[in-house]
C-alpha cells in the first residue's frame, strides 16, 4: 500500500514497515474503482468541509476509515473546523500530503535532493562525482520499505557544512574530503543491488567508509565510527551496526553519543521487523523500548519512537490507547499524528478483532464496515461477509443498543446493516425518531427507505424519499442526492418519475468540479441500464424509447438492444420498424438491413437476421442474470448461489404482468447458447449450399473470428462441452474449400 504519514510517528514506522496488501473500505488501498456519481470510498473534495463539519448525508460502510472517523466525531458533537480539517492535510485516505511512492522517487520530498545540492559544490572542489542519484528504498523478498530517511539527509547536510569549517583558516581541507567520501559510502547502502524483479535478492556487499589514518583529527575518527554504524544499518547488518552504535554511545567525547544510543535501539527495531528469521522479536522490541525510555526525557526522537515500539509489541493495545485519545481528547496539534497511526494500525487487524473492540470509536467504524469486504478481491456477498454482518448486528444488540432504543450513533450502523424483516418494532421506531438535525439523520432515513422498498412498502418509501429530497435536497452533497435518486428509481410510481430519477450529476471526486456544476446531458448511473434491461420486456422498452424525458444518448442503445432481442426471439414485428433507424450511419452493413426488410417471413428472415448479427457484434440483447449482473449472452459466469446479492428492486410503476413478461424474456435470453453457437447453425447450413452470394464467405470469416473474441472472462461450461470450437473448425474448412481464393478466406488464417 502506498502511504506517507507526514510529520508523524509513522515516519519511523516507514523505516521498518513492510508493504501492506490493498484494503477496500479501510483506510485506503489500491485495486478499487469508484462510482463517479456517488463514490463508495471518499467524499468529493468540493463537499469535504461540509462533511467534516457535520453535513454527513448518507455515510456508506465502504467509506475509507478517515471519513468514518469524521462522521463519528460529528455524531458525537465534535465536528471538525476548517482549521482542524486543514491540519489533517487529507490526501484520499492518507493523513499528510503525498504518498510513499512520491516519497521514494521524488528527491525533493525524501531529502536526497537537498543533500545532493549541498554536496555538489564540495564534490566538485574535491574532484568527486557530482551528478549522482540516490535510491532511498530497501527491499525484502516480499516488500519494499524506506531505508534512508529525510532526517539522515538533513543531518548529513548540516554536518557537511560544519566539517568544512574545521580546516586551516576555517576552510575545507583534505580531511573534509575524507569525510565526504565516507558519507558517500554510507548512502551507497541505501538501495538494493541491481536484480531481476521477482527473483531472490542478491547478497548485499556492504560499502564501508574508508578508515581514517592514525594522524587524522579526532573529529574525523569520531565521525568515522558513527558513519560505519550507519553503513551497516542501511546494509541490514543490524548486529554489527548495533555494536558500532553502542561503542559510539560509550565514547564520552563523541558528538554522536546520544544519537548512537538511539540508533542502537533502532537496530533492534529494524531487525525485529525486517529479518524474517529474526529470533526473539518481542524480546528485541522490549529491549529497544527499555533503552528508548532512558533517552526519552531529554531526547525527543526517542520519545516519539516509543509509541511505534508499543504498536509493534502489542498493536491491539496501541489501537485501544489511540482510540481512547482520539475519542476523549480535544483536537490538538498531535491529533493528525495519532489519527494516522490509528488508521494504519487498524489496517493490519482482522475485521472480527476490530468489531470486538471495547472502545466505541473502533467498534463503531468496524460495525459501519461490517457489510463490506475486508479485501478488494473478496466477494462482497460471500459467506464470510455475511457472517461478519451477523457478528456486527449481534454486537449492536448486546453492547450498544440494549432494548432496541438508543443513541443515533449506533442506530445508523444498525439500519445500514439490517436486511428486510430484521428490525424490531422498537428499533424501527427509535430510528424513525432520530432528529432531523442529527448528522446521521439522512443515513438512517436512507436505509429505512431502502428497507421499506425491500419489504414491499414502495408507496410509503416513495413518499418518504420525496419528503427528504424536498426538505434536505438543497443541502445534500451530490453523492447523497444521487443515492436517494437510486432509491427513487425503484420507488417511482410512474415511468416519468423513473426516467427523471435515473438522470444524475457526477459528484466530482475525480475532477473536483464545483458543487453547483451543471449535470451533463443524459448522465445516468449503472443502476439505470441494469433496471431497464432486466425488468423491461420489449413492449416496455418501446414505451421507454418513445418517452420525451429519455436522454438522447440512450436512444441508440435501446434501439440496438430491442433489435438484437427481436432477431434472437424471432419477433419480426418488432424488428422491422427498427431496421431503418438502426441502419443509419452503418454504411458497410446498411444493405443487410435492407436485405432483412425484403426477405420473406420465416427462414429467409432468420438467415437475414443471422447475417446482421454476425456482421454487427455490438447488437447485444443485454442479458442480466438473477444476481443483477450484466453479461454477454451465453457467457454464463457469475456468483455462486450461496454468494448471490439480494435481488435489486424493480421499478414500482411496472405491473405484475409486465414484470412476469420481462422475467420470461430474460429467462429465454439466459438460456441462449454462446453467441457464435446461436449464429452458426443457420449460417453453416446456408453456406454448405455454396450460394453465389458475397455475404457467405464474409459471414464465415466473422463467424470464425467471433469464436475467438467472445466471453473473455469464461463461462460455466467446460471447453469440451462447448460447440464453438467445432463450429469454428467447420466454418474455417468450409470457407477455404468453397471460396479458396476469396479475400475473406485469405484473411482467415486460423480457426479457434
Amino acid at each position: 500500500m502506498k502511504r506517507l504519514w507526514k510529520r508523524s510517528l509513522m515516519a519511523g514506522l516507514l523505516a521498518v514497515m513492510v508493504a501492506l496488501p490493498p484494503v477496500a473500505g479501510a483506510s485506503g488501498g489500491d485495486g478499487f474503482s469508484a462510482n463517479r456519481f456517488a463514490s463508495e470510498y471518499q467524499v468529493a473534495p468540493a463537499f469535504l468541509q461540509q462533511y467534516a463539519g457535520g453535513n454527513l448525508g448518507v455515510v456508506p460502510g465502504s467509506y475509507w476509515r478517515v471519513f468514518h472517523y469524521m462522521a463519528y466525531q460529528a455524531a458525537k458533537g465534535k465536528p471538525l473546523t476548517p482549521q482542524q480539517l486543514a491540519a489533517l492535510e487529507l490526501n484520499e485516505w492518507r493523513i499528510g500530503k503525498g504518498s510513499t511512492w512520491d516519497y521514494a522517487y521524488e528527491a525533493d520530498l525524501n531529502g536526497s535532493g537537498t543533500w545532493l545540492k549541498e554536496r555538489a559544490a564540495y564534490a566538485k572542489q574535491w574532484g568527486l562525482p557530482v551528478d549522482m542519484k540516490l535510491d532511498v528504498m530497501g527491499e525484502t523478498d516480499n516488500a519494499s520499505y524506506v531505508n534512508c530517511h529525510i532526517d539522515a539527509f538533513k543531518q548529513a547536510a548540516v554536518t557537511l557544512k560544519a566539517r568544512a569549517t574545521l580546516g586551516a583558516g576555517g576552510k575545507p581541507d583534505a580531511w573534509h574530503k575524507a569525510w565526504l567520501q565516507g558519507q558517500d559510502a554510507v548512502f551507497a547502502n541505501c538501495a538494493e543491488p541491481p536484480h531481476e524483479y521477482g527473483k531472490p535478492l542478491p547478497k548485499r556487499v556492504t560499502q564501508l567508509p574508508p578508515a581514517p589514518p592514525a594522524n587524522a583529527p579526532d573529529w574525523l575518527k569520531a565521525d568515522y565510527a558513527y558513519q560505519s554504524g550507519a553503513a551497516h544499518f542501511y546494509a541490514r547488518n543490524f548486529e554489527q551496526a548495533r555494536k558500532q552504535f553502542q561503542a559510539v554511545a560509550q565514547d564520552g567525547k563523541s558528538p554522536w553519543k546520544t544519537l548512537g544510543a538511539y540508533l542502537a535501539a533502532r537496530c533492534l527495531i529494524r531487525s525485529a521487523t525486517l529479518d524474517d528469521d529474526a529470533k526473539g522479536k518481542v524480546a528485541k522490541l522490549q529491549q529497544a523500548r527499555k533503552e528508548l525510555e532512558g533517552l526519552a526525557p531529554a531526547f525527543a526522537p526517542a520519545r516519539h519512537l516509543l509509541p511505534l515500539v508499543d504498536a509493534r509489541i502489542d498493536p491491539l493495545a496501541r489501537i485501544a490507547t489511540l482510540a481512547r485519545q482520539l475519542d476523549s481528547e480535544p483536537f490538538n496539534a498531535e491529533t493528525p499524528r495519532l489519527l494516522s497511526d490509528y488508521l494504519v494500525l487498524m489496517d493490519k487487524q482482522p475485521r472480527s478483532v476490530l468489531l470486538a473492540a471495547k472502545e466505541p470509536l473502533t467498534a463503531w467504524i468496524a460495525t459501519m464496515q461490517a457489510n463490506v469486504p475486508a479485501d478488494v478481491y473478496e466477494d462482497p456477498h460471500s459467506s464470510e461477509v455475511r457472517e461478519q454482518r451477523r457478528h456486527a448486528l449481534d454486537g449492536l444488540h448486546q453492547r450498544w443498543l440494549k432494548g432496541g432504543a438508543g443513541d443515533p450513533l449506533w442506530l445508523a450502523p444498525l439500519v445500514s446493516l439490517a436486511a428486510p424483516g430484521e428490525l424490531s418494532e422498537a428499533e424501527r421506531k427509535a430510528a424513525q425518531a432520530v432528529p432531523a438535525k442529527h448528522p446521521l439523520y439522512l443515513t438512517v432515513q436512507y436505509h429505512l427507505a431502502r428497507l421499506a422498498l425491500a419489504e414491499k412498502q414502495g408507496a410509503q418509501a416513495d413518499k418518504d424519499i420525496d419528503r427528504l429530497l424536498a426538505s434536505h435536497g438543497k443541502g445534500m452533497s451530490i453523492a447523497t442526492h444521487n443515492r436517494f435518486l437510486g432509491l427513487k428509481m425503484a420507488s417511482a410510481g410512474t415511468l416519468d418519475e423513473f426516467v427523471k430519477a435515473a438522470q444524475r450529476k457526477p459528484d466530482g471526486v475525480d475532477n473536483g468540479e464545483a458543487i453547483d456544476a451543471k449535470a451533463a446531458e443524459g448522465d445516468t448511473d449503472e443502476d439505470f441500464p441494469l433496471a431497464v434491461f432486466r425488468y423491461l420486456a420489449l413492449p416496455e422498452l418501446k414505451t421507454l424509447h418513445a418517452h420525451p424525458r429519455l436522454p438522447a444518448r440512450w436512444k441508440a442503445p435501446l434501439q440496438e438492444t430491442m433489435l438484437a432481442r427481436a432477431l434472437i426471439l424471432g419477433d419480426e414485428a418488432t424488428a422491422l420498424p427498427l431496421m431503418d433507424v438502426v441502419a443509419k450511419g452503418r454504411k458497410t452493413t446498411e444493405h443487410l438491413y435492407a436485405r432483412y426488410r425484403s426477405a420473406k417471413p420465416g427462414e429467409e428472415r432468420k438467415l437475414a437476421g443471422a447475417l446482421l448479427l454476425v456482421n454487427t457484434p455490438e447488437l447485444n440483447p443485454k442479458v442480466v442474470d438473477g444476481f443483477g449482473t450484466s453479461r454477454d449472452w451465453g457467457c454464463a459466469y457469475g456468483a455462486k448461489k450461496d454468494e448471490a446479492p439480494p435481488p435489486a428492486q424493480p421499478p414500482r410503476y411496472l405491473s405484475a404482468e409486465q414484470l412476469a413478461a420481462a422475467a420470461q424474456e430474460q429467462q429465454a435470453l439466459l438460456k441462449l447458447p454462446l453467441r457464435s453457437e446461436f449464429m452458426a447453425p443457420p449460417l453453416l447450413a446456408w453456406a454448405k449450399g455454396k450460394p453465389a452470394d458475397d455475404e457467405a464467405p464474409k459471414a464465415l470469416h466473422f463467424l470464425v473470428a467471433s469464436t475467438r473474441m467472445e466471453c473473455p472472462y469464461g463461462t460455466d461450461k467446460e471447453e469440451k462441452e462447448q460447440l464453438r470450437g467445432r463450429y469454428s473448425n467447420e466454418a474455417f474448412q468450409l470457407l477455404h474449400k468453397n471460396w479458396p481464393g476469396n479475400k475473406w478466406a485469405k484473411a482467415t488464417k486460423y480457426h479457434f
